[in-house]
Parts: C-alpha cells; structure tokens; sequence
C-alpha cells in the first residue's frame, strides 16, 4: 500500500532531493565498453538512454525543438528534471509503506492516453542515491498495480482556473528597469545597445500585444518556474520588436493582488517554451519548440 507524507500539496519535502539524479540512480543497460569509459560519461548516457525510451513511449512529441543544443531530446530532458523537481515541492513521490519502491507520474500520456509513472526499487548500494530506477510503468502495468494501490498524482502548476487565462481588463505594469537594465542583452539586433529605442520597441510590442489578446486569449500562455516556487505561475506573452510579425522574445507577466499585472522580465524563446511545456503544451502559433542549452545541470553530477 503506497502512502505520502502530506498528502496533496504540501511545502518542500525533506525526504527526497530536489535533483532527479541524486532522488535516484539510473543505470546503464547499453552495450559493454570495449575499452574503459569514465563513470560519469556512463551516467550521462545512462540519463540519455532512460529519456529515449521515455520518449518511444509517450504520445509522439517533439522533444528536440530547432535550436542548436548539444544534449539529446533537450526539452524532455528539461520536462523531466523540472517535473520532478515540482512533485518533490508538492510531496507527490509516492512510496510504499515498506520502503521498497517509489514511484512518480511523469504527467506524459502514451499513445493510448495511459498515464506514464516512473517506477524505482530501493538501492541496496552503500553511499549512493537512495532508489534505483528501474522503467517508465503505464498505469495498466502489473508491476504499478502490485506496488500502489493508489497512482502517485500528477503535478500542478495553477491554483484556479483564472491562473490559465489572462484578464485583459487588468492594468498592466512594466519593470523598466529591469528589463532594459539587466536583460538588454536579450533584445534583437542593434536594440540590444539602444536603450531608448529598446524601451519605444518594447512599448509598441507590448500595444500590439494587449490588442491581439482582446481578440484571442491563447496568445498568453501560462508558465512555471521552477526557483519561484509557489508563486511561479505566470503568463507569457510574445514581443515582435523588430515588425516582421513573430515574436522576438516573451514577456514574462505575473499577477500582483486583484487589480494589475506586473511584466518583470523577458526570455528568449527557447527559455520560455522550456517553462511553459511543464504546464501544457503550448497551444500557440507563436511559441513552437525549440530546443533550449540545458546548463551544466545543478543536480550534483557533471553533465
């Protein structure tokens, strides 16, 4: 019988690291090295391996996007980690009541719309992660039957149905400051080295944004993330600062108490599709993916 700490949501679990690769070890089942092979490139292509079958699996997606990255399926590679990060903070790994297993749901659906669970054993290794990962389970599994009485539950990024739908009539607010100060860097071509053009840039785009979204609320797309915790549900909006009639970057808009939004920040295109998919997939004709430069990932293992 599986049981939870807290259940449902709950603060940030001391029981399970927030890092996916120190929560548990993921073997590698690949072909023998004919010649020797450092333990952390095995790792890596171990983690790789374990996201190719997760990806042959679930309903067909793309999880490569048109960027330039480095790593194999870079957005699922995000998906994952980040997942699993927010299942942590809402105390939704579930374990046995003996201990032996854990299991999480990915939040991926197969082809057949079965939900997908990550399933592990307990690592009977000394001074190592604390589970073993043994496969990607669909909810009909014996396995996920014969351990949990109850599927472990999906994550949730939104408290009301109000955090997935923008309210234009809301007054909006721009951090100037921050935008053109700390991320100038971000706008495209020579903007990012005229501040003043930038802002008479970000101003018309942001108009043309506001108009669009009176007509067709799909434009915002909601997104999570991750270092914000509780109060990282946002809204995404496109920016065309150039006026070739696509976006250049997404503004980043938050909700501040009943009556206003506040814009703090804008993201490259990649960074915000890697933000929104945890969410859903986006639905957008502006935000399609595209593969972000996951970074040297914070999870204690070089990558």
């Amino acid at each position: 019988m599986a049981h939870r700490t807290v259940p449902g949501a709950g603060p940030v679990s001391e029981a399970h690291p927030n890092y996916i690769r120190q929560f548990a070890f993921f073997p590698y089942r690949g072909p023998r090295p004919e010649e020797y092979v450092d333990p952390a490139e095995l790792g890596r292509r171990a983690w790789f391996s374990a996201l190719g079958q997760l990806a042959e699996l679930a309903e067909p997606e793309d999880w490569t996007g048109s960027g330039s990255a480095t790593r194999p399926l870079p957005i699922l590679d995000s998906y994952v980690r980040y997942t699993h990060r927010r299942l942590v903070m809402e105390d939704k790994i579930a374990v046995t009541a003996d201990g032996t297993h854990a299991a999480f749901n990915t939040g991926l659906l197969t082809s057949h719309a079965e939900e997908i669970f990550a399933f592990f054993r307990i690592n009977d290794h000394e001074n190592a992660q604390k589970w073993f990962f043994l496969a990607w389970l669909t909810e009909s599994s014996r396995d996920l039957l014969k351990h949990f009485d109850d599927a472990p539950l999906m994550a949730e990024y939104v408290k009301t149905s109000s955090d997935l739908v923008y309210d234009w009539r809301r007054e909006l607010k721009i951090a100037y400051d921050h935008i053109l100060g700390d991320n100038i860097e971000r706008f495209p071509g020579d903007l990012g080295s005229q501040p003043l053009r930038a802002r008479q840039a970000l101003d018309a785009a942001v108009n043309l944004t506001l108009r669009r979204l009176r007509r067709n609320h799909k434009i915002a797309i909601p997104q999570w993330y991750p270092k914000l915790g509780e109060a990282g549900a946002q809204f995404l909006m496109p920016l065309d600062l150039t006026g070739d009639g696509t976006a250049d970057l997404a503004l980043v808009v938050s909700a501040v108490g009943e009556r206003a939004y506040r814009a703090h920040t804008i993201l490259t295109l990649d960074m915000a599709y890697t933000n929104a998919r945890l969410v859903a997939r986006p639905d957008s004709d502006w935000l399609a993916p595209i593969a972000a430069a996951v970074p040297n990932v914070d999870d204690g293992f070089e990558d």
